[in-house]
């Protein structure tokens, strides 16, 4: 709706108000009007278009199965998938689980948690903030988009694991998991949970400062609870997995897949969760990371696509890779 169909229908008075309280009243929802539309930098076509999207996979996983030959029994491509769009409960328990196996990790490697927050420079902004919190355009926004933001995000980190400070630790003396998201003009930003020993923490520190502008990067210490102070963030950037979904939460949720941006990413201090779905979780997370670490897990693979066949574990045989399976893709057999 056009501002001047706002400012026309201020021309009535409500019970207790004059007209020029009315107008101001309309005019601040059109106000609110106009954000909804801009939510992270996403239009309400955007939002739109990955709405299309998700339907349309839902639609594709709904009419797609696979069939045991031998049994005869289907199941649905939906049920067997972890998604953080069609399967956000199963994927939040899993990301919930992988964070809890890390800290573990890190608890018994005897490391301490410390937090940060990596943040791009104004030209990065499309959007800028004037000193009572309105949003404006930015006019030295240089172009960049979130996507390619996200990779000059993470060249900031490696930047900061190449310092010796932290290039000196061994892999399992530095272990973090990480969490893109965007601010509200839709740039990104990331917090990276960082588990490394205590007598190392001041090094890293004013690396950290050395490296990144003190004003809008943070390095935190005295971490009380390392699991829940990530945990804050990952439940922001799920939100599909709420009981109640806002308006914000839709934007937000488009905001990763129009740009395709990863949510979350880790060192490779636990076992990979792909060899996790394959065991069927036949063991818990942690119990795997101990088996993989004591080296009896085997991986035999086909030489020509390098499909997993089997896995052992010493002499003992976990997963067998069965061939007497139907795909249906909606509606087309695959062998």
């Amino acid at each position: 709706m056009k501002l001047e169909k706002w400012a026309t229908a201020s021309s009535f008075i409500c019970e207790g108000r004059t007209k020029k309280e009315e107008a101001k009243a309309l005019l601040t929802n059109y106000k609110k009007v106009v954000d909804i539309s801009r939510i992270y930098g996403l239009t309400n076509d955007d939002l739109a278009m990955t709405k299309a999207k998700i339907k349309a996979q839902s639609i594709f996983l709904d009419y797609s199965y696979i069939q045991d030959n031998s049994t005869g029994q289907q199941f649905s491509l939906k049920d067997c998938i972890v998604s953080s769009n069609h399967s956000p409960h199963r994927y939040y328990g899993e990301i919930q689980n992988r964070v809890n196996t890390l800290e573990r990790e890190a608890t018994n490697a005897n490391l301490t948690p410390v937090f940060l927050t990596l943040t791009l420079p104004s030209e990065f902004h499309i959007m800028k903030a004037t000193r009572d919190g309105k949003l404006i355009r930015n006019p030295k926004y240089n172009g960049v988009e979130p996507k390619e933001s996200v990779k000059i995000l993470t060249k900031m980190l490696a930047k900061l694991r190449q310092d010796r400070s932290l290039k000196e630790l061994t892999k399992m003396q530095r272990m973090y998991y990480r969490v893109n998201e965007p601010h509200k003009d839709g740039t990104p930003h990331t917090h990276i949970l960082l588990f490394i020993p205590k007598e190392r923490i001041e090094r890293v520190e004013k690396a950290f400062y050395h490296l990144f502008n003190q004003k809008s990067n943070k390095f935190e210490k005295n971490i009380r609870s390392a699991t829940s102070y990530i945990m804050k963030y990952i439940n922001k950037t799920l939100p599909m997995s709420k009981k109640e979904i806002t308006t914000k939460d839709e934007y937000l949720n488009a905001w990763y897949i129009k740009h395709r941006i990863n949510r979350f990413c880790g060192s490779r201090s636990t076992a990979p969760m792909y060899l996790y779905r394959m065991l069927n979780h036949r063991f818990s997370l942690y119990g795997l990371t101990q088996v993989r670490k004591g080296n009896s897990l085997k991986i035999l693979s086909n030489i020509d696509n390098d499909k997993i066949m089997e896995i052992w574990d010493d002499k003992e045989l976990l997963y067998l890779r069965q061939e007497n399976f139907t795909v249906n893709i909606a509606g087309r057999l695959v062998a």
